[in-house]
């Protein structure tokens, strides 16, 4: 074998001699960052034991507040009956500074009136809008109406939901029987009730109006 040959080949074996020591320390060099960053991650679970558990857990506690959030105002022993003579009842209206607790009848008319109060005009019981309740001046109906003051409150339930949602008196005022302005349901979707009964005499309306709070 030529001398060239030789040396050529001795080289290539020095060569590939590097590379392979190289290569094994870049690979002792990786397992030994991987070792250090196991050994870290066990560390710290070991000191903090709940540590693995703490997302699941605020998710579970996120849940259960939207949860009591749902169902803070439900109120699931309160008895609603489906009608009243030939009225479906579609919630119930209670006012405890005034002791008037009355089912919500779905028409307003001379006989459902004698019955108890009425829907007179606007949404569905406790949905956006301007849920309007008539009731005449009768001693077991609104006749301690005018009792109320503005920043009183009271509250309304829905029979199929039993969800209950509060009200706060903003205004009371006397019209003439043509002013139907307070039926308006201009009020940027916001949650309220009208409260609506004669004063004695029967010439003019006590309106009682309130919003959600």
């Amino acid at each position: 074998m030529p001398v060239y040959a030789r040396a050529r080949r001795a080289k290539e074996k020095k060569i590939n001699k590097k590379k392979v020591a190289t290569y094994i320390i870049l690979s002792v060099i990786f397992l030994a960052i991987i070792y250090v960053i196991s050994s870290n991650k066990l560390w710290e679970i070991k000191n903090n034991p709940n540590q693995e558990g703490n997302n699941d857990d605020i998710v579970q506690n996120n849940a259960e507040e939207v949860i009591v959030e749902e169902k803070k105002d439900e109120i699931s022993d309160v008895e609603i009956p489906d009608k009243m003579g030939n009225y479906e009842v579609l919630g119930q209206l209670v006012i405890e500074k005034i002791d008037v607790t009355k089912n919500i009848l779905n028409i307003s008319e001379n006989a459902s009136l004698k019955l108890s109060v009425a829907k007179l005009y606007g949404p569905n019981v406790n949905e956006s809008g301007n849920f309007c309740i008539s009731g005449h001046n009768w001693n077991n109906m609104l006749k301690r109406l005018s009792e109320m003051q503005v920043g009183d409150t009271f509250y309304v339930i829905n029979r199929e939901t039993k969800a209950k949602v509060n009200y706060k008196i903003y205004n009371m005022y006397t019209c003439v029987p043509e002013d139907l302005s307070c039926l308006d349901q201009n009020n940027d979707g916001k949650r309220e009730v009208t409260l609506i009964t004669c004063n004695p005499g029967g010439l003019t309306r006590l309106i009682c109006k309130a919003r959600e709070i």
